[in-house]
């Protein structure tokens, strides 16, 4: 089972940042997850929120500003100050090293338009579409994805409807990254019998991480770094 970090790692540092992603790397984390938006100039930034609020100390949406407005705010802490992340950085960070990424196009909110076949573009000139998983909570994304290379690896997140969203992964082949809880033994074994990969988040203690691991999970995403937790 690998073990993602969760906004990198976010659990120590500023999530979604180039410090968060390199310490993860550092620490032993198998691959980062992070989320994608797209500037009013159509910067390809990584960060979780639509709106800037939380994670920085400026305030507004990604959409409604450029990258270089963007610049001008704190996404760190004031000893370690970070800027918004781009997917560009990210990819480059990881080119080349032993770790994958899980880019979660955050469309759920806001379609950002050709957000897809940009993110996609970008990652296959920097040939690195072997170490993606592309994730979204907003299937058309994935059916978008899908549409532009068949071959993509494409796992459906989700935490509400488990019944309707479950039944779409196992008819349209999408890998499962479905909340943590929802995941007891017979729903486990149901997804990789039906040969899908179970990717899941929300993981917040050594025990589940765990579990998910006797269990044949094959990625836990998380904010801790459970590797050096011991068990």
């Amino acid at each position: 089972m690998l073990l993602f970090g969760h906004r990198g790692y976010s659990d120590q540092y500023s999530e979604n940042t180039m410090l968060a992603f390199s310490k993860a790397i550092e620490s032993g984390f198998d691959g980062i997850e992070t989320d994608v938006h797209k500037t009013k100039d159509g910067v390809l930034v990584l960060c979780h929120d639509e709106k800037i609020n939380r994670t920085s100390d400026g305030k507004g949406y990604i959409k409604d500003m450029t990258y270089e407005e963007l610049c001008v705010y704190n996404f760190g802490t004031k000893e370690n100050p970070q800027r918004i992340s781009l997917l560009k950085e990210l990819l480059e960070l990881c080119k080349g090293k032993n770790v994958k990424i899980n880019l979660e196009i955050k469309t759920n909110k806001i379609q950002y338009p050709g957000i897809e076949l940009e993110s996609y573009q970008m990652i296959k000139e920097m040939g690195m579409l072997d170490q993606v998983l592309f994730s979204s909570f907003y299937v058309d994304s994935l059916y978008k994805l899908r549409a532009i290379d068949s071959s993509l690896y494409l796992g459906y997140l989700f935490e509400d409807d488990y019944e309707k969203n479950k039944q779409l992964c196992l008819t349209q082949k999408f890998h499962v990254h479905a909340r943590e809880d929802f995941l007891d033994e017979d729903e486990i074994a149901l997804f990789l019998k039906a040969g899908l990969d179970i990717n899941t988040w929300g993981v917040k203690n050594r025990f589940r991480y765990a579990y998910f691991k006797e269990k044949g999970v094959n990625i836990v995403i998380a904010n801790k770094n459970f590797k050096k937790l011991k068990m």
